[in-house]
């Protein structure tokens, strides 16, 4: 009697809309819970670990603070000097840039907007006796900072926020002036919590004096170029080898336009590289019997998403990596994230379908449309797709911020100073990031459902009612 009215409610159902009402989606929710929470459950962690690595990629490539010019950013690694044997390269040598390569190639040209020195991923440890020095907070106390020797137009490249006062000037700089700008973090370590720093000294461990003109807000170390804690003008300690005076310690960072103004400045630098290489300017330290040198200066040029996916992808400093490259690597994320999992709920559906394929053709019996079933099937799939989407959503916050630096130190390099990472709400809280990774697992969800339920459909009514269950 119990199954008779239980068929009977079920062949009610075929007067309801085709999205099928709300009490009978959470009533087949009840009546099939291992279904329904293994199809949470897998909604939940596609989204969670898509989300995951969504904010991986989102806190590398999208305008965050202070790197919020990313899309107008441009980096040039260093000088290759290349040998050259009948047309091939047999053998390469890499140096980063002098203050003096900086100023007498770059300072003049009009290809780009604003221009510095920078050392390099300053929030990492690769070369990190350029980066972190000591200062003198007392007779016996000191504290480390991750220090950035640069210019006036870093502050117009990334835009800090600054706390108290202001960035130091082109003047200042051309002065060789002992100023510097510190980040409130190392503010508070060396001055004490609480207390303003403009206008007070910063001692090094050797003794050299600066004057704070300003405080900023810090960086996060999720963003090494603009992990920094203390700014100074580079010409305070000017590097100059006698034996390679355009070789030192420096990165360059600019920002463009366009591709069109990109695209000059990589034809000027080529024209540079043409003089310097017929100059003999600078010489590798790989020989090859018969090759030539030829110095090169644009192949390390690099747009920020090029830039740190090269690094995500463990290339070397002075390597590019082709969009053929980008595009299978991100291609192969997606899907082990999505795909896979999307498979695995297309086996639970084809399953479930099979269970169900003598219902259906009740349905169909008394009159039910292909159509309306299809619709039923989206509609109960987009519950349970919504549902788990929200849990996705909840678990990857909590993993992300609970287990940051696990999570994180993972794509990140967190060594510097062995603290955890900071993750701002910019950061986690990007409303277009989850709504396009819903989507996709959204649609493959569907795709999932759809296909076995449109297959167990094709079947012919009596066909499907004489199968054993």
């Amino acid at each position: 009697m119990q199954n008779e009215m239980s068929v009977t409610s079920k062949i009610a159902s075929l007067l309801s809309p085709p999205w099928g009402s709300w009490k009978g989606l959470f009533l087949m929710m009840r009546e099939e819970k291992l279904f329904s929470g293994i199809y949470i459950a897998g909604t939940a962690m596609a989204l969670a670990f898509t989300m995951v690595m969504a904010v991986v990629y989102y806190i590398k490539l999208a305008p965050i603070y202070p790197e919020r010019n990313r899309t107008h950013t441009v980096y040039l690694d260093g000088i290759v000097v290349q040998a050259e044997k009948d047309g091939k390269i047999v053998g390469a040598t890499s140096y980063h840039f002098s203050d003096k390569a900086f100023e007498e190639w770059l300072l003049p040209s009009k290809n780009y907007e604003h221009c510095a020195l920078t050392v390099p991923s300053a929030g990492s440890v690769d070369i990190g006796n350029n980066k972190v020095e000591t200062m003198r907070k007392g007779k016996d106390a000191y504290v480390d900072a991750i220090v950035c020797h640069t210019n006036a137009d870093f502050f117009r490249i990334y835009s800090y926020d600054f706390v108290e006062g202001r960035p130091f000037t082109k003047q200042e700089v051309e002065a060789r002036e002992h100023v510097c700008v510190i980040s409130d973090d190392f503010a508070r370590k060396y001055f004490g919590r609480g207390e303003t720093a403009e206008g007070k000294t910063v001692v090094t461990e050797g003794g050299t004096e600066m004057r704070v003109v300003g405080v900023v807000r810090g960086a996060s170390s999720l963003t090494p170029d603009s992990y920094i804690q203390l700014f100074r003008p580079y010409t305070i300690f000017p590097f100059y080898n006698p034996d390679s005076p355009y070789t030192g310690i420096y990165d360059i960072v600019l920002t463009v336009k366009d591709n069109r103004q990109l695209q000059a400045l990589r034809r000027e630098l080529e024209e540079i590289g043409a003089r310097l290489t017929q100059a003999g300017t600078i010489k590798g330290s790989i020989s090859r019997e018969g090759a030539t040198e030829k110095i090169v200066l644009s192949s390390s040029m690099q747009t920020h998403p090029m830039h740190t996916l090269r690094k995500l992808a463990g290339e070397g400093i002075f390597r590019s990596i082709s969009k053929w490259q980008v595009g299978l690597h991100l291609s192969g994320i997606l899907f082990v994230l999505l795909v896979v999992p999307a498979l695995n709920l297309c086996g639970i559906v084809a399953g479930r379908m099979e269970r169900r394929s003598a219902e259906m053709a009740v349905r169909k019996t008394f009159g039910a449309r292909r159509s309306t079933l299809l619709w039923q099937v989206v509609g109960e799939n987009l519950v349970l797709t919504g549902i788990g989407g929200i849990l996705g959503l909840v678990a990857s916050w909590l993993a992300i911020y609970a287990f940051r630096t696990q999570i994180l130190g993972m794509f990140f390099d967190l060594t510097t100073d062995g603290a955890a990472p900071l993750v701002t709400g910019e950061m986690l809280f990007a409303p277009l990031l989850f709504l396009g990774a819903f989507a996709a697992v959204l649609v493959l969800n569907l795709l999932a459902a759809l296909l076995p339920a449109w297959w167990s459909l094709r079947s012919p009514i009596v066909e499907a009612m004489m199968e054993k269950r």
